[in-house]
């Protein structure tokens, strides 16, 4: 842990790393199957989704890569967590795999090479693996298959994938043993990796993993010195919602006391039957969705019914998908909802506005804006069930539950990656670069030292065709505005 700390602090390069965790990808039910160069020729056309309107990331220039700051934004005191006044940014516009420190306040740091350019091989996954093997076997051939951050790339079929349906529903119950032993609320220890956002954009996660170190304890690994957290939103509107959650459960059964998956507002049938993860089930595992209630999609929707939904670290930052909404004053709260935990698509109680406060509220767009008010942007039917909590909701509830004194949440695209409110005492962390297509933004996660310092390292959007994939993410059904709005449809 000492070892990892001191690393950490020895200059701009600190190992490997990746980040990157979203693509809107919500399909339609009757979608015929994308082949290769469809893959490569698609642009999204649908809305753009939900994104942040507060000001107070941390500049353009930022955005930019190495320019001078233009803003003075400050992070002052707020208790023991504190950000750390450098962060760092992984660049891939120069094609020479560098890490850049660059100061909150003065960005422009001279790069230091991390490892020479090469070419990336096309690796197809190979199906080395009896399948008849032994139940442990299993979680070690996704990770064999998957964790290879320098050189993994998409099966030459799109419509193929590495496990079969029964192999998926036996990764699922090996998971489910793990988090039914599990609170609701995870008490985690620094230093510790926290990731936004990923939404089956797999490629990013393995760049966060090439560019920060990966969770392995082989080359290039980090995780005998630190924890993973992963805040939720695996599946969706990405290319690669199965590889991205199959290799996070195996990660989970392979290291099931460093690797934390907590809940995010797609981990839900209702949602993710409708913004791709179902039809990619459908169309790349070949299993009966439509008849079938044994089948693999209904075995991951019953391992997210099991995930926790929070985690506190060190007893100082909580760390939860959403927000706290109106209806969230402790942690307690939190830590007493009943799992398996079904998201009602109408609040009728006020549980059912805790867990839709926990998986769907977000910060207001502002300091300035105080108080709960509505959010128009999910909420655009003003149902008021979903809202945008003030600064001093957040003051409140880190008074309430002292010794917390910050809040990590993900949900929201930032420009930055990860976006200040409240005065630095919560914290918006985004893990998915270019969402949508769109928005262009950077992917960040954060990195918890051991003396609570938290240190933001970002990736930026990389040309898709450079690095060997291609989007594949589908317009929302017609009219659907919001992700809630399109469910409250479905009824």
């Amino acid at each position: 842990t000492e070892a990892a700390q001191q690393h950490e602090e020895a200059g701009p390069a600190v190992g490997y790393d990746a980040i990157m965790a979203d693509a809107r990808v919500p399909q339609q039910s009757q979608q015929q199957p994308m082949g290769a160069q469809q893959q490569m020729d698609y642009a999204y056309q649908g809305p753009r989704p939900p994104s942040s309107g507060r000001s107070s990331s941390l500049s353009p220039s930022l955005r930019e890569g190495i320019e001078q700051q233009q803003s003075k934004a400050t992070w002052g005191p707020i208790g023991a967590p504190a950000l750390a006044d450098k962060v760092y940014i992984a660049s891939e516009r120069d094609s020479m795999a560098t890490v850049h420190q660059v100061g909150l306040d003065a960005l422009g740091e001279e790069s230091k090479r991390i490892r020479p350019p090469g070419s990336r091989p096309v690796v197809t996954p190979t199906r080395t693996r009896q399948m008849n093997s032994d139940e442990g076997s299993l979680h070690h051939f996704v990770i064999e298959q998957l964790l290879r951050p320098e050189s993994w790339q998409p099966d030459v079929d799109p419509n193929r994938f590495i496990l079969q349906p029964s192999e998926v529903r036996q990764l699922c119950k090996s998971v489910l043993q793990l988090l039914r032993k599990q609170p609701m609320v995870l008490k985690l220890r620094a230093p510790i990796k926290v990731y936004g956002d990923i939404h089956g954009q797999f490629m990013d996660l393995m760049r966060l993993f090439q560019r920060y170190a990966a969770p392995t304890d082989g080359p290039g690994g980090d995780i005998e010195t630190m924890d993973y957290l992963f805040l939720g939103d695996y599946v969706d509107r990405g290319s690669f919602s199965l590889e991205t959650i199959c290799l996070l459960l195996a990660l989970k059964i392979e290291y099931p006391n460093q690797i934390h998956l907590i809940r995010g507002n797609h981990e839900d049938p209702a949602i993710n039957s409708s913004y791709g993860f179902r039809d990619e089930c459908k169309r790349r595992l070949r299993d009966d969705i439509d008849n079938d209630p044994n089948c693999s999609w209904a075995w991951f929707n019953k391992v997210f019914e099991w995930m926790p939904c929070g985690a506190v670290i060190e007893d100082r930052i909580l760390c939860i998908h959403g927000g706290i909404g109106g209806s969230i004053d402790k942690v307690e709260q939190i830590a007493k909802l009943e799992r398996p935990l079904v998201v009602a698509q109408q609040p009728m109680s006020m549980i059912d506005q805790q867990v839709t406060d926990l998986l769907w509220s977000d910060p207001t767009d502002s300091d300035d804006i105080f108080g709960v008010t509505s959010n128009e942007t999910r909420d655009p039917d003003g149902s008021g069930h979903i809202v945008k909590f003030g600064p001093d909701r957040v003051v409140q509830f880190l008074e309430e539950n002292a010794p917390l004194t910050m809040i990590i949440r993900a949900h929201e695209c930032v420009m930055d990656g990860f976006e200040r409110f409240a005065d630095g005492r919560l914290i918006t962390l985004f893990s998915a670069t270019d969402y949508c297509g769109h928005h262009k933004n950077a992917g960040a996660l954060l990195f918890i030292r051991r003396d609570l310092t938290i240190v933001p390292k970002l990736i930026y959007p990389v040309d898709r065709a450079n690095i060997g994939f291609g989007a594949h993410d589908t317009p929302p059904p017609p009219g659907a505005g919001s992700d809630m709005q399109h469910l409250r449809r479905m009824q």
